[in-house]
């Protein structure tokens, strides 16, 4: 998988991708959580549904709390610092370790 937690990324499609050219120019949000089974990741902030939670003694009231929903990892692209765009991610073999990098800028993500 292309994604790891803590990556910068953007989304690239459905209704939280970035709608103007100003948006394009910064990554929507960190990856709190990848879950390689279902290839779905968690984007801090993006993505937001309401869950309803029942009554219980932590929680009398109940309520209505807001969190990230998972998004396909397919719909993101991981963010490239230097070159101000998301990038596709290739990788190589450095020191007998597989690394990512960006073809554009020659960066290492990994390090």
């Amino acid at each position: 998988m292309h994604v790891k937690v803590g990556d910068e990324v953007q989304i690239i499609k459905g209704k939280d991708r970035p709608q103007t050219a100003e948006d394009r120019k910064q990554p929507s949000g960190k990856v709190l959580r990848v879950d390689r089974r279902s290839q779905r990741v968690i984007v801090e902030g993006r993505n937001m549904v309401w869950k309803h939670l029942r009554k219980s003694e932590a929680n009398p009231q109940g309520g209505r709390v807001q969190r990230e929903a998972p998004i396909p990892v397919a719909n993101v692209m991981v963010w490239n610092a230097k070159a101000g765009k998301a990038e596709r991610v290739h990788y190589k073999r450095q020191d007998g370790k597989r690394v990512r990098y960006f073809k554009s800028t020659k960066t290492v993500i990994d390090d």
